[in-house]
């Protein structure tokens, strides 16, 4: 049974279940006095202060048998992501080898979701925008990182950034262009957008919308796998801000939009690629868009 599951079981306030009787610690989940979705450590321990978010609360209690820290959630439109975050405090506690040591692993990983845990906004990227950001995470992750690192390919990540490249790095750079499994076209939408002095490349993904039901790719999953993956909390931290910066925060909406990857494609952007730079323009044209047919580009296509 998921943690979502036996969360949907409970219906009383103040009712708790331990999560696992093999766990070291003794975490449960369950509801407040407020009804509201809660996980809790009962524990020794010698409380500091831990201030929460304006969608995690944080309550200390001290009794005859032992004390409590309890996070409750505040924002049920987020209740995906506090699934997400019970599950990895019951995860990343379980080899602990002193119970002791257990509120200061608690709150030490409270403290690397907290920039996560916001009020949810109700202005969110709409589906072409989801797909776009789905694109370029994908390439950060499956192809960037291995070739240079993960905090370097964050590190190379425009994002927002007023720049005209996805990604810049070295002396090269890619742009990532998402498309619909049945397009045969990718939108330029600048004339800088494949102008450089260096050769670079075109990263595309095509994606399949499916059904709510199946077990693809969405943009919540996507960007808590990566964020897990950073070992220093200040690559988290930048991550989150990069991805704050194209208009997301987590929100159950996006749980919506499944996506499967159908293909993924990189061509050489050289001097001979097929493009408008705008060397190549009268002086008169300042903007222009284009786009691009990919089989008449298969000739670029960088195999491995």
């Amino acid at each position: 049974m998921t943690l979502k599951e036996r969360f949907d079981t409970f219906s009383v306030p103040e009712y708790y279940s331990r999560v696992d009787t093999d766990h070291i610690l003794e975490l449960y989940i369950g509801l407040d006095e407020k009804g509201r979705k809660s996980i809790e450590l009962r524990s020794a321990f010698n409380p500091r202060k831990v201030k929460g978010t304006s969608a995690i609360e944080v309550n200390q209690y001290d009794n005859q048998k032992y004390k409590t820290i309890r996070f409750s959630l505040t924002d049920e439109e987020i209740s995906g992501l506090f699934y997400t975050f019970c599950d990895d405090l019951i995860e990343q506690t379980r080899e602990l080898t002193d119970e002791k040591g257990g509120y200061n692993a608690i709150v030490v990983r409270f403290h690397q979701w907290k920039k996560m845990f916001v009020s949810s906004k109700k202005d969110f990227l709409n589906e072409a925008q989801i797909m776009g950001l789905i694109g370029e995470l994908l390439f950060l992750r499956d192809q960037l990182s291995k070739r240079i690192g993960l905090p370097e390919a964050l590190r190379s990540w425009s994002g927002q950034e007023l720049t005209h490249k996805d990604f810049s790095y070295g002396d090269t750079w890619t742009e990532v262009k998402t498309i619909r499994r049945s397009s045969l076209t990718v939108h330029i939408s600048s004339l800088e957008q494949l102008d450089s002095e260096h050769d670079g490349e075109l990263a595309v993904y095509a994606l399949e919308k499916m059904s709510t039901e199946y077990n693809g790719i969405t943009l919540n999953k996507l960007i808590v796998d990566i964020r897990n993956r950073f070992s220093d909390s200040d690559d988290r931290d930048l991550f989150m801000s990069k991805v704050a910066l194209q208009g997301y925060e987590y929100h159950n909406y996006y749980d919506d939009f499944v996506f499967e990857l159908i293909y993924s494609k990189n061509f050489r952007v050289n001097d001979t690629f097929p493009k408008l730079i705008p060397g190549d323009v009268p002086e008169a044209i300042l903007k222009a868009t284009y786009d691009i047919d990919l089989n008449k580009i298969t000739d670029f296509e960088i195999k491995d």
